[in-house]
């Protein structure tokens, strides 16, 4: 009797001792298909500090625009569960608009040991007002990359 009791006492202490390095943070650092690098922090089963970089493109969706494109931030300074998918929205300034705008984020990741990989995307659109006064260009803008970030001590 005295043993079994002390057998638990035993696996108690352990299992207590282990809570503890399950809620360190891990740093990992990686790259996207675009080529940019992405960081970010996991603790307690969640993402914190996203960024990233993703190509991005826009187009004028009436026409009559030039195209742009170049690389946009990807990220949050929050925090989010590692769950498959995440999708959520906020204000930000875009590389392309000199105003903040809504943009949709969604991520989607996988946890593979002392790996993660995932995918971005993120959507939003602005105006660009023409001439003759009143009249606007709707652009709207698309960025997705997918990255691998490993674990780092």
């Amino acid at each position: 009797m005295r043993t079994i009791a002390a057998l638990l006492a035993a696996a108690a202490a352990l299992a207590v001792a282990a809570a503890p390095a399950s809620a360190r943070t891990v740093k990992y650092a990686g790259k996207t298909s675009s080529g940019h690098k992405v960081t970010f922090t996991v603790k307690n089963g969640r993402i914190h500090d996203l960024t990233a970089g993703v190509r991005t493109s826009c187009l004028s969706i009436q026409g009559g625009g030039a195209p742009q494109g170049g690389p946009e931030i990807f990220g949050f300074s929050g925090s989010l569960p590692l769950k498959a998918h995440n999708r959520y929205t906020f204000e930000d300034k875009p590389a392309f608009h000199w105003r903040e705008v809504t943009v949709n984020h969604d991520l989607w990741v996988k946890r593979r040991g002392n790996r993660i990989k995932g995918r971005m995307r993120q959507q939003y659109e602005f105006l660009v007002s023409k001439f003759p006064i009143g009249t606007f260009s709707i652009y709207s803008c698309l960025g997705e990359a997918t990255f691998t970030a490993k674990a780092r001590s």
